[in-house]
C-alpha cells in the first residue's frame, strides 16, 4: 500500500489525493519517466501501458520552524515547545505527528494535545521532521549526566518527570513520588500499547523509544515509574508502541 510522504497515511491505488492532506500522489512511467496519476494505467506521454506502476514521490519534507522555544512541524502545523538541557534542545512534550502505526491512547482525541501519540519503534525512527531525530541511547545519557551534574537533591526520574498532577500518586507498587521537572523535561506518564494493541498504564509510566536496536525483533526505551526516581534504560519488542522524544541534531 503506498504511503503519503506529507503526512504518512496509507492511500489506496486509485487515489489521486491523499485524504488525510490532500497531497497529491503520482506515480511514473518507465518508459519516458513522466509523472502519472496513481489510477492511470497507461501513460498520457508516450501511451505506453503497464498493469502496474511503480509509486514516485517527488515531495520533500518541509524544514520546521523554529521561534524562541518553539518548533514548528510545517508537515502537520503541529506546535511543539522545546527546551534547552546543558548542550542539547529536546522537544519539551510528546511528538504527535500522525503517521502509520502510530496511535493516540484508547482513540480518545481528547488526550492528543497533552500526551502527544505512542508509536511502534520503526514508525518512531522515521517520524522526524529535518534538523531533528529520535532520541538516542547516548542523547538519554548526556540527558541523565546533565541531571546528576546539577547536585540536587531527587533522583534523575524525579527531575524529569513533570510536577503536574498527572501522575498516579498512589498505586499497586505504593505511594508516588512526585516529580519535580527541574529541567523542563516534563515527562508524562502515557502509558504505551502492546504488541497485542491493549493500551495501559497511563498516570503510572512514561515510556520513551531509542533509536538503538537491541537485536532483529527488540529495541531500547527509556523507563520513569510513578513509584520512584529511577531513570531506567530497558528494551522492548519493536511492535509495542511509546512515546517519543526528539532531539535537535547537533
Amino acid at each position: 500500500m503506498p504511503i503519503c510522504p506529507r503526512c504518512g497515511a496509507e492511500v489506496g491505488p486509485d487515489n489521486v489525493y491523499c485524504s488525510q492532506c490532500g497531497n497529491t500522489l503520482l506515480k511514473i512511467c518507465y518508459h519516458c519517466g513522466s509523472k502519472i496519476p496513481l489510477n492511470a494505467n497507461f501513460c498520457n506521454n508516450c501511451g505506453t501501458r503497464y498493469e502496474k506502476f511503480e509509486p514516485k514521490f517527488d515531495y520533500k519534507i518541509p524544514v520546521p520552524v523554529e521561534e524562541g522555544n518553539t518548533l514548528t512541524d510545517m508537515r502537520d502545523e503541529q506546535r511543539y515547545n522545546t527546551v534547552k538541557i546543558g548542550n542539547q534542545v529536546w522537544l519539551a512534550e510528546n511528538f504527535r505527528f500522525k503517521m502509520p502505526n502510530s496511535y493516540i491512547y484508547g482513540a480518545n482525541e481528547n488526550l492528543l494535545d497533552i500526551y502527544g501519540r505512542l508509536y511502534t519503534w520503526e514508525s518512531a525512527c522515521k517520524c522526524a521532521p529535518p534538523g531533528w531525530h529520535l532520541a538516542t541511547r547516548r542523547d538519554f545519557n548526556e540527558l541523565g549526566l546533565y541531571c546528576k551534574s546539577l547536585n540536587l537533591k531527587g533522583r534523575v526520574g524525579t527531575m524529569l518527570k513533570s510536577s503536574s498532577d498527572v501522575w498516579k500518586t498512589q498505586g499497586v507498587f505504593g505511594p508516588g513520588v512526585p516529580g519535580t521537572d527541574d529541567v523542563g523535561f516534563a515527562a508524562k506518564p502515557f502509558g504505551s500499547r502492546t504488541s497485542a494493541g491493549v493500551f495501559n498504564y497511563m498516570g503510572s509510566f512514561a515510556y520513551f523509544w531509542c533509536a538503538d536496536e537491541e537485536n532483529e525483533s527488540r529495541a531500547y526505551y527509556r523507563h520513569l515509574s510513578y513509584f520512584t526516581g529511577a531513570f531506567q534504560e530497558l528494551s522492548s519488542k519493536k511492535d509495542c508502541a511509546f512515546s517519543v522524544r526528539l532531539v535537535k541534531n547537533p
